[in-house]
């Protein structure tokens, strides 16, 4: 079993078996168990565009509750390139990817934080991306892809074994 915290409500991982999923309405803030973690926390405070967010200051420290339960179980933690989070944390990105190479859309480069397990080998390839970022409406730019999950997936089942 494999926690996935802070996902979209209508998440690709509310479709893959042995997930326990949290989104908005399973408030991450009540995960208080002992499996490992994949964590997408709200970015929007913490990106490069932090300055026209809304400031939330709970919302804006579930990166570091998340950070903490990853570093209790291991897991990994997924924030955008650029974001300021990974300083403020004194931490160091693990592996920069770009989505684009799981399917994405359009090219969105992205930071991973591994703790207990380690990044696998990806499928790179080749496939042009046909939208920018910028022009996504704001749940578009933060949907995970099947294949992105699945890597990730991958990846954190090696804290199981």
């Amino acid at each position: 079993m494999i926690a996935v915290l802070c996902a979209l409500e209508k998440s690709v991982y509310k479709t893959i078996p042995d997930l326990d999923v949290y989104d908005k309405n399973r408030d991450a803030y009540t995960f208080d168990l002992s499996i490992p973690i994949i964590a997408h926390p709200p970015c929007q405070q913490w990106s490069r565009l932090r300055e026209f967010s809304k400031e939330n200051k709970k919302e804006k420290e579930l990166a570091f509750f998340c950070l903490e339960k990853i570093h209790q179980n291991g897991g990994v933690l997924e924030h955008p390139a650029g974001s300021s989070f990974f300083k403020e944390a004194g931490i160091k990105p693990t592996l920069s990817i770009d989505q684009a190479w799981f399917g994405y859309p359009a090219r969105k480069r992205t930071y991973l934080y591994f703790y207990g397990c380690k990044p696998l080998a990806f499928p790179l390839t080749f496939d042009l991306a046909t939208k920018k970022v910028e022009n996504m409406g704001q749940v578009a730019r933060s949907v995970t892809t099947l294949q992105f999950a699945e890597y990730l997936i991958s990846c954190v089942n090696q804290v199981l074994r």
